[in-house]
């Protein structure tokens, strides 16, 4: 019984999502969000990260979306003298809202999470929360972007990583 029901609250919630969208937004790829970018990390502990990463989701309503995130990391470390890198590919998701919205500019705040696959040299979790501001006419738009970043490092020898993380992009 208390599938059913939550079965059915669930098909309600969905009706209403769909009532909500007043937007132009029609169709299946209309609602289609997609993003790739290079990010480079401020140091932390003798680590500076850069990432080459892509997003792709789908926007329930006109302002909240959720999207699959995929990365690889490349981190630079001058530690001791000695000059090394590391890298990770992560996998993982996250929600997005766009809280400011006209014909040219859009405003969206997005929190990620992520944890490295495979095997990755630098193993870690990562979260991910910070402002994306998308800019352009047409359906190509340019992305710049400011987070927070924490890493949760799983790696012995390499600290987890704490710092600002600076975006450039482009994406649908």
């Amino acid at each position: 019984m208390k599938k059913i029901l939550f079965l059915l609250a669930l098909l309600m919630a969905m009706a209403t999502a769909g009532a909500q969208n007043a937007s132009n937004e029609k169709s299946f790829a209309d609602k289609l969000y997609i993003n790739l970018g290079v990010s480079a990390g401020t140091g932390c502990d003798n680590v500076h990260p850069l990432t080459l990463n892509a997003d792709i989701g789908y926007k329930f309503v006109p302002r909240l979306y959720a999207f699959l995130h995929g990365e690889s990391i490349y981190g630079h470390s001058d530690a001791e003298g000695l000059k090394t890198y590391v890298t990770s590919q992560n996998l993982g998701g996250g929600l997005g809202y766009t809280f400011y919205k006209d014909d040219v500019t859009a405003i969206d705040l997005r929190g990620t999470v992520s944890t490295s696959v495979g095997n990755a040299d630098w193993k870690n979790v990562a979260y991910d929360l910070g402002v994306m501001f998308r800019v352009g006419r047409g359906p190509l738009k340019f992305d710049f972007g400011v987070s927070f970043r924490h890493m949760s490092s799983r790696t012995a020898g390499i600290g987890s990583y704490n710092g600002a993380f600076f975006t450039l992009g482009v994406g649908i």
